[in-house]
């Protein structure tokens, strides 16, 4: 069940700043097989590390691997959140610009907003709220306008799912 956590295989945390605990939860997580378990981690690792974006990421991409996406959905707002606050900008996407942050952080919570928020347009693209899910993703792109994140091909999605409607 490893893979329910991550994109990356080498590790189940996305900052170079998580705290050790966290890290040991996270990974700990990834050598479980029961979805109940690995939740029950998650959902320990949440309460434990709340500030942390790590914990909400690692939780929202579990939610999101079940289908459970309107608690995916909350724990991205929460990972938003989080990360928001560390970088010290709006958590309110619609209200963030190109200059709000240094978007092109490689480490840092700039990019796990930016990671957040294309998971945001994933699970509403998933949700079946395509308008929604276009605002988002056209967002991160404004950010992100190199595309390192990889929101344009999920961006291309919800357009051609407008286009059908």
């Amino acid at each position: 069940m490893g893979e329910v956590l991550l994109l990356e295989t080498e590790r189940a945390f996305f900052s170079d700043r998580t705290p050790t605990g966290l890290r040991y939860l996270l990974n700990s997580a990834r050598s479980l097989e029961h979805p109940a378990a690995i939740e029950a981690l998650l959902l320990e690792a949440r309460r434990r590390w709340s500030e942390e974006p790590d914990a909400h990421i690692g939780l929202y991409k579990f939610y999101f691997l079940q289908a459970r996406y309107p608690e995916a959905e909350a724990a991205v707002w929460e990972a938003l959140r989080r990360a928001a606050g560390q970088a010290g900008f709006s958590r309110n996407y619609r209200r963030l610009h190109p200059a709000s942050a240094d978007w092109q952080v490689r480490c840092g919570a700039e990019r796990l907003y930016l990671f957040s928020l294309k998971a945001l347009g994933v699970i509403r693209l998933r949700r079946g709220k395509v308008d929604d899910a276009r605002r988002v993703l056209e967002k991160l792109l404004e950010l992100d306008p190199g595309d390192e994140i990889g929101g344009e091909a999920f961006l291309q999605i919800a357009r051609a799912f407008e286009k059908e409607n």
